[in-house]
């Protein structure tokens, strides 16, 4: 794996560990993907016959970060009772 990712990378992976490698092709990646992605948004910007819509380098972009959170408020009794239910033990187990 050491050698494949000094592959991907160009560079000797002596003075290199498994981590830095992995974080270097990793930013490789996506430094990769933000270029393609920009040539992809601005191709389909020219290519599309529905101007009503245009595209982004994040639609195209697989490391882009979504703006939907999938977090799901829950207000404080919810909360509570959710807390009680999986770290107090009920009465019946007690017996």
């Amino acid at each position: 794996m050491i050698w494949q990712l000094a592959g991907v990378l160009g560079v000797h992976p002596d003075p290199f560990t498994l981590r830095e490698l992995y974080e270097m092709a990793q930013s490789r990646q996506k430094q990769d993907w933000q270029h393609t992605s920009n040539m992809m948004a601005l191709l389909a910007n020219l290519l599309t016959f529905n101007r009503s819509h245009t595209f982004k380098a994040a639609d195209f972009d697989p490391f882009a970060q979504s703006q939907t959170s999938s977090v799901i408020p829950l207000d404080t009794e919810d909360a509570m009772s959710l807390l009680k239910k999986t770290f107090v033990p009920s009465r019946k187990e007690k017996q």
